[in-house]
């Protein structure tokens, strides 16, 4: 009786190992067929071909498995215009999975790619939440939009050399993939909108040495990411590394971008240093917004426009003394509320600093601008400053003028300055502007001397063997001038001077 049980029960184990457990071969189209309605495993293994008919034969059936294996099997293409396959007709490719192909399938945890598949299609494992491994795609190229989006528990993805495009939300909150490694995917050419965004465990990304395209909020909220270098880049969504909590140090200078996008790297509330590109002229509303920790960014020296919120909430930037020469124009509570910094300088080239932009600059003892026409200010520019103890100081033939003008005659203390007219540089060199004559006097005898304008163009060019040197500068539209200097003993410095006329 006992050996009658036994048998019995070794039967039934191995009669549920066969259900659990299916392999097949089959041509394309034929594995409604080959599975006969018997649909009671939880492993799949499929040899020869496969088209979207057997894709949608799983879909509509087996949603249960835990686990496909195609690596034995070709996909083909299809022409089903008549006909409908998981909501699509149209021409299916072949060497594709096809879209929504396991969307949804709660309970795959493994599959094994067929041979020599080149697309992912849109949306073919979105929601697979139990799903750890994806093996194969040695020749993938295409990443379909929402390809992998939910799949929460995938911790890694090899991405092919072949790879070109990662679609919108192609990985959206994938919480558990931890390192991305795309540096030989060359021809990658598009990252898109969200498709890392709440990759909350991502602790690395790198890149190719270039990606032109990536879009919206690609990588918004992987809190695990500390260092960022970012490739070359032409054009960058809005909110691209938004939320990055961890972020500390990011390196952009790569980029080929104009305009740093709105929103950039708002909440990155760790994130100490910025490098960004040469090219930049504009920064975006709210870039920097509420970037707790930052306290220096490096601005080109291109820079025209400072958008709205931009440093809003940097609560620890020190100084905005980095304003570059060439700023015309600084938003609205671009630099609200940033309490840490204690001087402004401002050049003379803003000629608009909108609503609120220094409010809340409560530390800012002082304020410095040698532009002779007061700027034109918005609503409240300096509220919450107590600015009737601070010091503005001016152009000494503006003082006047500020004085009589809304806002800027708020300040207790307005002082009249000549500008920059005693520079020692390091080869001894004194820079004194009388009227529009830049005289530089030096201990050390001078050889070459040049002047430029801030965007590096050659104004004037003077050999010589001398001590001293005039530089008439009346022929020049600035006022703010790089200097640069050589002595006879192969010294050189350079040096910014600024021109005011008394």
């Amino acid at each position: 009786m006992k050996k009658i049980s036994v048998l019995y029960i070794l039967l039934c184990v191995m009669m549920i190992a066969q259900a659990q457990d299916k392999v097949v071969k089959i041509n394309a189209g034929g594995l409604e067929d080959a599975l006969a309605g018997n649909y009671a495993f939880t492993t799949l293994t499929i040899s020869g071909s496969v088209d979207v008919r057997d894709f949608a034969c799983i879909n509509e059936n087996a949603s249960h498995i835990t686990s496909i294996d195609m690596s034995g099997c070709m996909v083909d293409g299809y022409d089903s215009r008549d006909e409908r396959y998981m909501g699509y007709h149209t021409h299916f490719e072949a060497q594709s999975i096809p879209p929504s192909a396991f969307f949804g399938f709660a309970s795959l945890e493994r599959v094994v790619l067929p041979q020599g598949v080149r697309v992912i299609g849109e949306g073919a494992f979105a929601g697979c939440e139990q799903l750890t491994s994806i093996e194969g795609g040695e020749y993938i190229t295409e990443i379909g939009d929402y390809a992998f989006s939910g799949c929460v528990e995938l911790t890694r993805f090899m991405f092919s050399p072949t790879l070109r495009h990662i679609g919108d939300y192609a990985f959206d909150k994938c919480s558990q993939l931890l390192n991305v490694d795309v540096s030989k995917c060359h021809q990658l050419h598009y990252i898109g909108k969200r498709a890392f965004a709440s990759a909350t465990s991502l602790m690395s990304f790198i890149f190719p040495e270039r990606v032109p395209i990536i879009g919206d909020a690609a990588f918004a909220g992987c809190n695990a990411l500390t260092d960022i270098t970012m490739p070359q880049v032409e054009s960058m969504g809005v909110g691209v590394w938004a939320a990055c909590s961890s972020l500390q140090r990011i390196d952009v200078t790569n980029a080929t971008l104009r305009e740093l996008p709105a929103w950039t790297f708002s909440g990155c509330q760790s994130v100490t240093e910025v490098l960004l590109p040469k090219s930049v002229k504009s920064i975006g509303v709210g870039a920097f917004y509420y970037c707790n920790s930052l306290q220096r960014v490096e601005l080109p020296i291109v820079l025209e426009y400072i958008d709205s919120f931009s440093f809003a909430g940097c609560d620890n930037l020190q100084s905005v003394t980095f304003i570059p020469d060439g700023v015309e124009t600084i938003g609205r509570y671009a630099f609200y509320h940033d309490i840490a910094v204690d001087s402004v300088v401002l050049p003379a080239s803003v000629s608009y600093i909108g609503d609120h932009a220094f409010d809340g600059c409560i530390n800012a003892a002082s304020f410095d601008t040698p532009r002779e026409i007061p700027a034109e200010l918005g609503e409240m520019v300096f509220a919450n400053m107590d600015v009737e103890h601070k010091t503005l100081s001016v152009a000494a033939e503006s003082v006047v003028i500020y004085e009589s003008t809304a806002q800027w005659q708020d300040f207790g203390s307005i002082v009249g300055t000549t500008g920059i007219d005693d520079v020692t540089v390091c080869c001894d060199v004194e820079a004194v502007f009388e009227q529009y004559n830049l005289v530089l006097t030096s201990e050390r005898e001078l050889c070459d001397v040049r002047l430029y304008d801030v965007s590096g163009i050659l104004l004037s060019h003077k050999t010589m063997r001398a001590n001293e040197v005039i530089i008439d500068t009346h022929p020049f539209a600035a006022n703010i001038y790089v200097l640069q200097v050589t002595t006879t003993d192969g010294r050189t410095a350079v040096t910014k001077v600024a021109r005011v006329i008394c």
